[in-house]
This record gives C-alpha cells, structure tokens and sequence, in this order.
C-alpha cells in the first residue's frame, strides 16, 4: 500500500513538468522562430509479484511515472509579412546559422535580420548571419567626380570620405561548403563599373522602290581638266566628256553639265552648258573677267539628269563606350544602282560616334584674325575646321562627333528581301571588339529589304552605365542582392541553410538558439547527383516566421495536465485514508 503513495508523488512531479513545459510554450507564443517542445513520460520500474514465468497473463506491479525528455516540435510556423528585406523565414526544414560573439556557431529559426553600423548582417543580438561570400566586391580607386556623385560621410571630429568598393555581375552565388561559410558584410559605397558594348543587333527594312528623278552626279576628274587657265580677253575654254563616270547610267542629249570655276580667292564662278549628241559638252570663250586670273582657276563639274536614284538609309543606335559614356553607332547604307532585276544590293558606311563639342557658328569679326588652318571665315562667318577622317559634324543638331571608329562593308538581299550576305567587319568599341549583328544569313531577322515587309525598327545591345548602390535586398534564392542607380542588380551571398540528421538533438541554448549536439549529428548541406550543394527548402525575404506553438493545442493540454495532477494528488489522499483505516483497524 505504501507505493501508492509514491506513484502518486511521481504522478504529482511528472505533471508539474508537463505544466511546465506547456506554460513555457505558451510564454513563447509570440516569440519568432520559437519551435514548441511535447513532454513525454515513461514507467520507472516494475516489480513481479511472482517468478513464474508459464502464467498466461502478467502480474508486474508498476512503481510510478518520470519525466523522460521533452520533444522538439518541428512543424512549420506560420510565416508573417514585413517591411524589412532581411526578414527570413524559411519554408519546410533547415536552420540559419549565426556567428554570435565568443565565436561559437548557433542554428535558429528565427530570421530577423539588420545591417549593423559596420555594415553586417546580424540579428538582434549583434550575432553575424553566416552565409556564402561571392567574392565579388573589392576595394577600388575612383576619380573625384565619380566620389562626389557618392557624396561625403561624416563623423563627430573629422570629414573623410568612405572607402569606395566595386563590384562585378554575379547573378547567382553557389552554396559553398559548411565550413567555408562566413559573415556578410554591406558595404555603404559600392560602385558598378560601367561596361563596354560588345554587341548590337539591328533590324529594319531597306526599302528597294526603284525612284527615277532628276539627279546631280559629280563628273570623275578624269573626264575633264582640273584646272584652266584664262585668255587675254579673261576668257576661257573648256570642254569635257563623261565617259570616265561609271555613276551615270543613262546620259542623254541635253542634259545638263553644271561647272564651277574658283579663283585663288575662293571666289567661284558657276556655268552650265548642254550634252551633245556625243555626250560631251564644250565651253568656248567664256567670259571669267570677274574672277581673280592671276593664278589658274580651278574647274569641277556635274551632270544634271534623270536616271534611278540610289536609295538611302540612315539608322543610329546607343552604345556604351569603356568610359562609360553614351556613343552610338551611325549607319548609313547607300542602295547600289541599277538595281538588279532581283533583290538588291546596299553599301553599309558604318561609324562609331562620340560627342566632341557644340558646332558654334559666330558672326566675322574683321578685328580678329582667324588661321585660316582652323577657321572657315567665307560666307561672314566663322566655324571651326573639323577634319573629316576624324570628326563628324551635325548641323541640325549643332553637334561635333569624334569618329572612334569608320568600317564600310556592303548587304546583299534576295528576291523576297531575306539577308544573303553581310561583309561589314567587326568594329572597335573604344579597343573593345564590337560586333554589328543585322540579321542571320537567309533569314528575315535582322535587316530585310523588300517593298512588301513592313517592319519596326528594332534593336539591342549589351554593356552598361555606372551605377550607384540604391539599396540591398533579397531574391528567391537565397542570394543577397544590390541594386544599382543603372537599373543592374547583382548577388553578393547567399544564406546558409543547415540541415541534420537528427534535429531533436539539437541542445537549446535559448528560447530559439540551439547547438550542435553529439546526438544532432553535425551540420550538413545538402548536395544533387553532381556534387553540387543546395539550400534544400525555401527563404522568403519581408517574412518572418511566428511561433509554431497551437495556442487550442497548448491550452487543451493544460487541462489535460491539470485533471492528471488532481488525479494523482487524488491517489496520494486516497492511499492515506486507506492507511488511516488500516490502523483504525487495530484498534
């Protein structure tokens, strides 16, 4: 009878830690990351009332109950949305590991994540978040201009500026191995180089329409002398044929000869004479009087007549130079006539421009002197003398271009205005080979030339501007992300997500802290047919993830505790009046 009374005891204690535990789950039921623990019991002994061992049923007698562990529950909390892209939770199983101070490496739940004045990732404790580097951020050297655009830190006694890192394009960090983990560090001045294009690809449509119109083709010098010189009567001779012009197609009797005379001055003279029924034109004893005939006059001349005008097509493109700055590429093609009965052809002029300067055009002004070298002074102005091997001007939008680089090459078209050839050379990007894409061979996918194909101008390019840090933040997989003012993103690291063999064995060192154990096992990632390393489960970035403990749960085993616990008191006062009765007996 005396053994009621301590499995009773033991009834009373194993309840009260059930209690226990239940109230400390509840305690945690708003703290993030919080994994609920399940007491569980067991019998202490048994002893057998009798030694033999043929009877068909038992006849041990039990001695009370223990507390035997408490059981980590795994299941998934509920995941909750925030402001905050370093907010974590994970989706199915595994544990982040952070770096607290002493060194020592714990495994949580519990995601929420800050930048730390230092520039880490670190949870509220100051413990480091430990992830996979991606090696892709390193001190740098930039000019003036460039760190002002970052502007200038301070601090309490002293104006210095931060040091500047860059970074190279990552899109995605491999998980490394478990020990070559370590914590992130955010960097406040990080820096995206520019990057130089290296392909374009274009596509339009060189319209083919045959146009016949009245034209004007320069004669080849060869078809008339390049100089004359001036009777005594300051009059002159000239004659010429166009037989030397392989550009005239079809010269008729009439057509008009414009020539130009042009002193030593630069004063110039024009005169027009008709074709003759041989094709050639003569000038006879014109009178020049009023040209400077000192020196001999200098003679050019064209041919007015109608015949199939080339077609032309001008098409520009940005590009990105080394320096980072907006060039383009400027193509112009030029129509080869006559065309022939099917498709055509097109010569391609094709120049990489840079922005030089503004075209100024000023007023002469007679008290200064201009080396005619530079400056052009004819006309009452003044502008500035560009050579055209190297520089480009546009007069429309008063813009001087450099040319960095000039390749010509020539197109051939089929029948239905597919692409059949493309000799245009590689080009020079600033020293960076840059190739022009303008279709695939055969196909209809770049450039075309057809009167029936209606078709957009497209084009594409790769290389980038600088770019800014703007802010860092999360993608799906994992990686931590920077984002730049030049609309480029790029991985830093990825999060590390440990794994166990055994996760009940993990040792808790806080309410959702925990440690390697000799019964966890040690950390493990895990890995795919080819050897390579993955999270394993889901990290959602603005989520952190809630207690798992069921309050219904937790509140049903409460009761349950209570009735066991007045039960097992029951059986101690029981066991008593029994007792009390047996001595009563005696009596």
């Amino acid at each position: 009878m005396n053994s009621s009374f301590y499995n009773g005891i033991s009834g009373v204690k194993t309840q009260q830690f059930s209690m226990d535990v239940w109230a400390n789950n509840i305690s945690n039921i708003s703290t993030l990351g919080f994994r609920g623990e399940i007491p569980e019991f067991s019998s202490l002994f048994s002893t057998a009332l009798t030694g033999s061992y043929f009877d068909p049923t038992s006849n041990d007698v039990g001695h009370g109950a223990q507390s035997q562990t408490t059981g980590l529950d795994l299941s998934q909390g509920i995941l909750q949305n925030t402001d905050n892209p370093f907010d974590l939770a994970i989706s199915g199983e595994g544990w982040f590991g952070v770096q607290a101070q002493d060194g020592n490496i714990y495994y949580t739940r519990a995601g929420e994540f800050y930048i730390d004045g230092a520039g880490n990732l670190v949870d509220a404790s100051g413990s480091y978040l430990m992830s996979t580097l991606g090696g892709n951020i390193t001190t740098t050297t930039l000019d003036q201009a460039t760190l002002d655009k970052f502007g200038q830190y301070y601090n309490t006694t002293t104006s210095t500026s931060a040091t500047p890192y860059a970074i190279s394009m990552l899109g995605n960090v491999p998980l490394g191995a478990v020990g070559e983990q370590s914590k992130v560090t955010l960097p406040d001045l990080l820096y995206f180089p520019a990057e130089a294009t290296q392909n374009v690809s274009y596509g339009a449509n060189l319209d083919p329409t045959v146009t016949i119109g009245p034209i004007q083709i320069d004669l080849n010098t060869s078809d008339y002398p390049a100089t004359v010189i001036a009777s005594t009567l300051n009059a002159v001779d000239i004659s010429g044929t166009i037989a030397n012009t392989p550009e005239i197609l079809d010269p008729q009797v009439g057509d008009t000869i414009l020539v130009t005379l042009t002193d030593t001055n630069g004063k110039k003279l024009s005169i027009s004479t008709p074709l003759d029924a041989s094709l050639n034109w003569n000038l006879a004893n014109y009178d020049v009087s009023d040209l400077d005939l000192s020196q001999p006059l200098s003679v050019s001349a064209k041919l007015q007549t109608n015949q199939e005008i080339a077609n032309v097509k001008h098409f520009t493109t940005g590009i990105i130079s080394p320096e980072g700055d907006k060039d383009f590429i400027d193509m112009t093609f030029t129509k080869v006539v006559p065309q022939a009965i099917s498709g055509s052809t097109w010569n391609a002029d094709v120049k990489i421009l840079k922005f030089f300067e503004n075209y100024v055009v000023t007023q002469y002004d007679p008290t200064q002197t201009y080396d005619p070298a530079v400056y052009d002074t004819s006309g009452g102005n003044v502008k500035k003398i560009y050579d055209p091997t190297l520089y480009q001007v546009d007069t429309t939008s008063n813009k001087v271009y450099q040319i960095v680089d000039n390749q010509t090459g020539s197109l051939t078209f089929g029948g239905n205005g597919e692409l059949l050839s493309n000799s245009i050379p590689t080009l020079s990007n600033g020293g960076t080979p840059l190739t022009l894409n303008l279709g695939t061979i055969g196909s209809f996918d770049g450039l075309v030339s057809s009167t029936s194909l209606d078709k957009a101008n497209i084009s594409s390019s790769d290389g980038y501007y600088e770019g800014f840090l703007t802010n860092y933040g999360m993608d799906g997989y994992g990686n931590v992300i920077a984002d730049f003012s030049n609309g480029r993103s790029s991985a830093i690291a990825k999060v590390a997500l440990y794994h166990f063999q055994n996760d009940q064995g993990l040792e808790q060192i806080s309410s959702t802290l925990f440690s390697v154990s000799s019964n966890s096992g040690k950390p493990i990632f895990y890995t795919n047919a080819d050897g390579e390393t993955f999270l394993g489960s889901q990290i959602y970035s603005n989520k952190l993830e809630g207690s798992n403990v069921s309050y219904a749960t937790a509140l049903t085993e409460l009761l349950i505790t209570q009735k066991a616990f007045d039960a097992n008191a029951k059986s101690i006062t029981t066991s008593d009046q029994l007792i009390q009765n047996a001595i009563n007996m005696k009596k």
